[in-house]
C-alpha cells in the first residue's frame, strides 16, 4: 500500500488539490526547517481497510475539513491520470468519552482502475 503513495504521490497531490479548492482543509505533510514549520503540497495519507478493500484517507487540518460530509460525497468519484478515486466513508470529530482525546474528521476512499481496487 505505502509503496503505491511513495511511487505516485502526485496522484495524492493532485487529489489533494481538488479537494483543497472545494473548500477541504486537509492535514498535509510538513517539517522543520531553520525553527519554522514548512508545509508541503502533500497530504498526510494514511491507510484504511473496510468492505470495500484496502484504501487510504485524509484527515483534516484542524477538528473539521470546512466540508460537509455530502459536499464530498459529491465531489467523487474523482479521475486522474486513469485512476478513479471513489469515497467510502467519512468520520465526523469526535471527542473520547472521558475528554482525553480527540479526532479531526477523515475522508476515506479507495482507488480503482479499470472498475477494480488497485491494492486487492
Amino acid at each position: 500500500m505505502y509503496n503505491f503513495v511513495k511511487e505516485n504521490q502526485e496522484l495524492f497531490i493532485a487529489l489533494a488539490s481538488i479537494l483543497n479548492t472545494k473548500g477541504a482543509n486537509m492535514s498535509m505533510e510538513c517539517e522543520y526547517v531553520d525553527g519554522n514549520i514548512k508545509y508541503s503540497n502533500l497530504p498526510v495519507i494514511s491507510g484504511y481497510m473496510g468492505p470495500e478493500g484496502e484504501g487510504f484517507y485524509f484527515r483534516a487540518n484542524s477538528r473539521c475539513f470546512g466540508m460537509s460530509e455530502l459536499e464530498f460525497a459529491q465531489s467523487f468519484p474523482i479521475n486522474i491520470d486513469g485512476y478513479t478515486f471513489r469515497m467510502v466513508s467519512f468520520s465526523d470529530y469526535e471527542i473520547e468519552f472521558d475528554g482525553d482525546r480527540s479526532y479531526p474528521e477523515s475522508v476515506s476512499f479507495v482507488i480503482e482502475k479499470d472498475g477494480k481496487n488497485i491494492l486487492s
